[in-house]
C-alpha cells in the first residue's frame, strides 16, 4: 500500500524513478522495490526523503489503500505525453480520497444527475441538455448565472488543479453505481468563458460516457462539445438570439449575457443549422484575424469552486497551509490550487459579464456525527454581526452591524468566507 502511494506521489510530480532518486537521495532500485511491493515497510527516513522531494506530507504514505479510480476523460491536445495524463490522474486521485474521507463526517449535496446508458444521437443529446437544465433548476431560455455552483449543487465536485501543458480539463466518476461522486477538474488558469465551457464539456463526458467504455476519442469529444453548447446556450434561446445575421457584435452581446465564448457560440450556431458553411468559415476567419482565438473581448468572470473549499475548511484546522495539511495529507501544490481564490487568476480588468451572485448556503451540512457547519457567506451578502474568515488566506473580517455587507477579503480579494 505504501508502494502505490509512492508511485502516485512520483507521478503527481511528473518524475521517473530515476529522477525521484536524484531529488530524494533514495537509490532508484529501492524506489522500484517499494513501488513493486518488494519492500513493503520502507524505513521512516526513506519515506521522509521521498516526502520532501515530492511535496507530500509524511502522513500521506501511511493512509492505506488508495481509492479505486477509472481512467476518466481528458480534454487535451491529441499528442499529450503519458506523463502529463498520469500527473493529472494522480492529482485528481488525491482529491477523490479527500472527498471520500469527508463523506464519513459531512453530508455533501446529493448527486442528482445520472449517466446515460445507451449511445445517444444529436437530437437526444440536445434533449439530455434540456433535462439536465431542469434538474439544475434553470429555465430553458435563461442564462446560467454561476455554472460551477449549479453543478456543485447537483453533487458534482469541481476543483482547480495546477497547470499541465496541453491539458484543459478532466472528469471521472469513481465508484459509479456504489454511491460514488463525480469529479470535474479544471487544469490551469483560463478565462471565465473557457472555464464554463470546460465544465460543460466534462459534465457531458460524465453523463454521456461514464458507461461508454468503447467510444472513440473523437466521437466522445464531439458529443461532449455538443452537450456543452446545448446546456450553456439552449436551443430556444439560441434560435431567438441568432435568427438575424450573426456578426461579431451579436456574438459579443450573446457572450455578455450567456457567458459563452464567441468561438463556442459560432459552433453552436453552425450545429443548429443557423449559419451556412461559408458564414461559419467567415466568422472563424474574423476571430483569427483580430487575434481573438486566444484573447476574446468581453471578459467573463471566473467562478469559485466553493464546495471543495468548504470540504477543505471542515477537514482541516489551522491557518497555515502546513497546519491544514497535517489533516488533509495532500500534495502542497495541489492544496494551494484548491484554496486559491479566483481573483488570483490573471484576467482583464472591467469584467462585462455581471451575473447575479448566488449563495451556497446549505450546500453542505453536518451529519449527526459531525461538528456543526456554520453558514458560509460570500461577498455581497449580509450574514449578520460577527467575525468571518477568508477561505483563501485566513484573513479575518469583522462586521459590527447586522446590516453590514460582507466585503471582499482585504488581503487576497477572496469572496468566500466561513463564520468564526
Amino acid at each position: 500500500m505504501i508502494g502505490e502511494r509512492v508511485r502516485l506521489a512520483r507521478e503527481a510530480c511528473r518524475l521517473t524513478q530515476k529522477s525521484l532518486a536524484v531529488s530524494s537521495g533514495v537509490p532508484p532500485g529501492t524506489i522500484g522495490s517499494i513501488e513493486n511491493g518488494l519492500i513493503s515497510e520502507p524505513s521512516d527516513n526513506t519515506i521522509f526523503k521521498i516526502s520532501v522531494a515530492t511535496g507530500f506530507p509524511v502522513g500521506f504514505f501511511y493512509l492505506g489503500q488508495l481509492p479505486d479510480m477509472p481512467e476518466g476523460r481528458f480534454r487535451h491536445k491529441k499528442r499529450v505525453p503519458a506523463k502529463d495524463r498520469m500527473q493529472i490522474r494522480a492529482q485528481v486521485r488525491q482529491t477523490v480520497e479527500l472527498v471520500q474521507r469527508s463523506e464519513q463526517c459531512l453530508r455533501l449535496p446529493k448527486v442528482t444527475l445520472s449517466p446515460i446508458t445507451p449511445s445517444l444521437d444529436i437530437d437526444q443529446i440536445e434533449r439530455l441538455a434540456v433535462e439536465t437544465r431542469e434538474k439544475l433548476g434553470i429555465g430553458q431560455r435563461d442564462p446560467i448565472p454561476n455554472f460551477t455552483r449549479a453543478v456543485e449543487r447537483a453533487g458534482v465536485v469541481v476543483v482547480r488543479l495546477p497547470y499541465v501543458p496541453g491539458c484543459d480539463s478532466y472528469s471521472v466518476w469513481p465508484d459509479y453505481g456504489f454511491r460514488g461522486r463525480p469529479i470535474i477538474a479544471i487544469v490551469g488558469d483560463h478565462p471565465g468563458d473557457r472555464d464554463r465551457a470546460n465544465v460543460g464539456h466534462e459534465l457531458g463526458h460524465l453523463l454521456l460516457h461514464t458507461e461508454a467504455n468503447n467510444i472513440e476519442y473523437d466521437q466522445a469529444e464531439t458529443e461532449a462539445w455538443r452537450f456543452a453548447g446545448a446546456i450553456l446556450l439552449p436551443v430556444a434561446a439560441a434560435k431567438d438570439l441568432m435568427r438575424r445575421h450573426l456578426t461579431m457584435r451579436v456574438l459579443m452581446a450573446i457572450k455578455a449575457n450567456y457567458g459563452t465564448s464567441m468561438s463556442l457560440t459560432i459552433r453552436r450556431a453552425y450545429d443548429l443549422g443557423l449559419i451556412s458553411d461559408d458564414h461559419y468559415a467567415s466568422l472563424n476567419k474574423q476571430l483569427s484575424a483580430r487575434g481573438w482565438r486566444t484573447h476574446e473581448p468581453v471578459p467573463v468572470r471566473n467562478e469559485e469552486t466553493l464546495l471543495i473549499k468548504k470540504i477543505v475548511s471542515h477537514m482541516s484546522d489551522g491557518d497555515s497551509l502546513r497546519d491544514k495539511n497535517i489533516h488533509l495529507n495532500l500534495q502542497d501544490q495541489v492544496l494551494r490550487k484548491l484554496l486559491a481564490p479566483v481573483s488570483a487568476i490573471s484576467q482583464s480588468e472591467g469584467n462585462v459579464l455581471t451575473f447575479p451572485g448566488s449563495s451556497m448556503k446549505g450546500i453542505i451540512e453536518s451529519n449527526s456525527h459531525a461538528k456543526e457547519v456554520n453558514d458560509m457567506p460570500t461577498t455581497g451578502e449580509k450574514p449578520g454581526k460577527g467575525t468571518y474568515k477568508c477561505l483563501g488566506c485566513g484573513q479575518l473580517v469583522v462586521l459590527d452591524d447586522a446590516t453590514d455587507t460582507l466585503p471582499p477579503c482585504p488581503s487576497c480579494s477572496g469572496t468566500e468566507f466561513v463564520a468564526v
